[in-house]
């Protein structure tokens, strides 16, 4: 059992698959360590406030194994429930957001609808001119992506999983069993899990399977310290701009991922990202508009993205042995520990039993009408 990837996905693969009895399961990663790729930049969120009944799911399952692990690590995760508040002043906002509302509550998330003076109550820093409508769930949160990491690994090892790094992939042939070639020794696999993220695409290509996964460059700042604000807030997402800021440390942690930004693996921070907050970031959260940005926290990670926002998770139907895990699109850690039990499923009971994966299924980009995530942030 080959695992092609070691960021939150394929860890998470790895261990669900070592707790349900899977033997010999073999880690490769082209890094040094674990989570050095897309993981190790992620903006430390989990949250269940999404727009589709599958993501929703993953996001319940997930965040339950986070405080779990967080608990069984002695807080490693670091794991805070502080929430997460979606904000909007429009009319289509505010009927997108119901509509929202309306599905996590049928789903069982604990989401709260709010009017603006709940909103004030709540972060008295936000502008709620124009509000027409809120959503906020206390069991959303944050978490340390290295933290997840370091647990994640620690648990794999304890189940005596094999790791492979500073290992480059070469290729991955079909056969019983299936032979994967890297640059440690092949390696011979019933069955290879792509978790390969940002490179999920050329790694599915080596078996001839076309992923429609494509990265971005998402960009994130922090600011220099405020004062006067609790250090234990909400995260606020502005959906009108499609700005969002946390406390990180004694500042602020800015995001905005622009859809229009070209596909890339460059991760190196935009400047030009700077300009794009300034212009936004006003509309609901006026007090950041002349706090400075620190130039020594600032960073970009890549979003290996689908055209309808929605992960693959699948087994090809001409490379059934090759199970497609990719394409979490930001969504990685918050969806790590569904993907791993969803995979692990596929391969001991030949379906999942613990969710509907059809909405992840390789072939629904050949159909018509699929449904599309807009809850991207």
């Amino acid at each position: 059992m080959v695992v092609i990837g070691a960021g939150a996905i394929g860890l998470a693969v790895a261990l669900q698959l070592r707790r349900a009895g899977v033997e010999g399961v073999v880690v490769v990663d082209r890094n040094a360590s674990p989570g050095m790729g897309s993981t190790s930049r992620a903006n430390g969120g989990v949250r269940a406030q999404f727009t589709t009944p599958i993501h929703i799911v993953f996001s319940q399952f997930t965040i339950t194994k986070l405080r779990e692990l967080h608990e069984l690590s002695g807080g490693v995760v670091g794991f805070r429930p502080v929430g997460y508040l979606f904000l909007t002043g429009t009319d289509a906002g505010e009927i997108a957001l119901r509509r929202s509302w309306e599905l996590q509550r049928s789903l069982g998330v604990d989401v709260q609808w709010l009017s603006a003076t709940d909103v004030i109550e709540k972060v008295p820093f936000v502008n709620v001119d124009g509000l027409s409508g809120a959503t906020f769930c206390g069991d959303d949160g944050i978490i340390d992506p290295h933290g997840v990491v370091s647990a994640l690994w620690a648990e794999c090892r304890r189940l005596e999983t094999a790791f492979l790094f500073d290992t480059e992939l070469l290729a991955v042939e079909a056969g019983a069993p299936s032979r994967v070639q890297t640059t440690s020794g092949d390696i011979a696999a019933e069955f290879v899990v792509n978790a390969a993220g940002p490179f999920a695409r050329g790694v599915a290509a080596m078996a001839g399977i076309d992923l429609p996964v494509v990265s971005r460059r998402r960009n994130l700042a922090c600011t220099e310290p405020v004062a006067g604000i609790a250090d234990a807030i909400p995260m606020c997402v502005d959906n009108d701009t499609g700005v969002l800021i946390r406390r990180e440390g004694a500042g602020f942690l800015i995001g905005f991922s622009d859809p229009a930004d070209p596909p890339s693996t460059d991760t190196g921070f935009d400047p030009a990202f700077l300009d794009a907050i300034a212009a936004r970031v006003g509309n609901r959260f006026p007090f950041l508009e002349d706090v400075p940005i620190s130039p020594r926290k600032c960073w970009a990670g890549l979003y290996p993205e689908t055209p309808d926002h929605h992960a693959i998770i699948d087994a090809p139907a001409d490379a059934p042995w090759f199970i497609q895990c990719v394409g979490f699109g930001g969504h990685g850690i918050m969806h790590s520990f569904a993907a791993g039990q969803a995979v692990t499923e596929l391969i001991t009971n030949g379906a999942s039993t613990s969710f509907d994966l059809a909405p992840l299924r390789l072939g629904r980009f050949a159909e018509a009408g699929t449904v599309v995530e807009t809850a991207v942030l």
